[in-house]
Parts: structure tokens; sequence; C-alpha cells
């Protein structure tokens, strides 16, 4: 089995300053605590269709899991981000 490929996206923390960078912003579509808020559900889904399009679902789903344990809401130690 190949190994998983490592989360290519950016949690944005609440302490945060400036613009958001396009990493961030695919942390966002990858993060479902944001779906209904502030996000409708129907762009969020929209968002993450077109991600996982892009992508593909295996790396959609690292970087879900990376997104979820980056903002606490899911044990386990977060996946080595690619630099």
């Amino acid at each position: 089995m190949k190994p998983l490929p490592k989360p290519n996206i950016e949690v944005r923390k609440s302490g945060d300053k400036g613009e958001f960078t396009a990493q961030q912003i695919r942390g966002f579509i990858c993060n479902p605590i944001y779906a209904s808020h502030p996000t409708p559900d129907a762009e969020w889904i929209r968002n993450a269709e077109k991600m996982i399009a892009e992508e593909g679902s295996e790396q959609f789903l690292v970087n879900m899991i990376y997104a979820l344990r980056e903002s606490g809401v899911m044990p386990g130690e977060p996946s080595p981000r690619r630099n």
C-alpha cells in the first residue's frame, strides 16, 4: 500500500493577522466545521467538490483530517505538513 500524501493546506489560527494565504483558503474549504457557518452548506459543498476534482479524494481527505486535528475537534497528532 502506498503512503498517504502529506497535507498541502494551512489552518488559519484565531490570532493570525493579515490576508488569507492560498493554503489557508484551501484549508478553509477542507474543514467541515466551516460548513453552514460562515459559509452556506451549498457553497461549502460546491467548493469541496471542486477541490476534490482538482486534487483527488485522497488528498482532500488527508487535508480534512489535518484541518480537524489542527482545529482541535479531532484527537490525534496532525500529520507533518509538506513544506
